[in-house]
């Protein structure tokens, strides 16, 4: 899962009064997972899907207001494009 914008990340987090390690505490991952998606110049916007759930309820946010599904465009043998989630 893709996160749609590390800013309301930031805000989500601020507003219910959570550190990297709390909110990594409540979810149940690393602070490093929670840091790199924190970091406006980090370069980590994904995680799984079970994560993603986790972190949304856990900011009582909802779903799908942090994080969208990462599709990705691959090529056929033929050479036409799908999605590829």
């Amino acid at each position: 899962m893709q996160l749609i914008s590390k800013h309301a990340l930031r805000q989500y987090m601020a507003y219910r009064g959570y550190s990297l390690k709390e909110l990594a505490d409540k979810v149940g991952c690393s602070k490093a997972t929670i840091a790199h998606l924190h970091t406006l110049n980090g370069s980590r916007n994904t995680v799984g899907p079970d994560i993603a759930k986790r972190i949304e309820k856990a900011l009582d946010a909802p779903a799908g207001s942090l994080f969208v599904p990462r599709v990705s465009v691959g090529v056929t043998s033929t050479g036409h494009k799908k999605a590829v989630a």
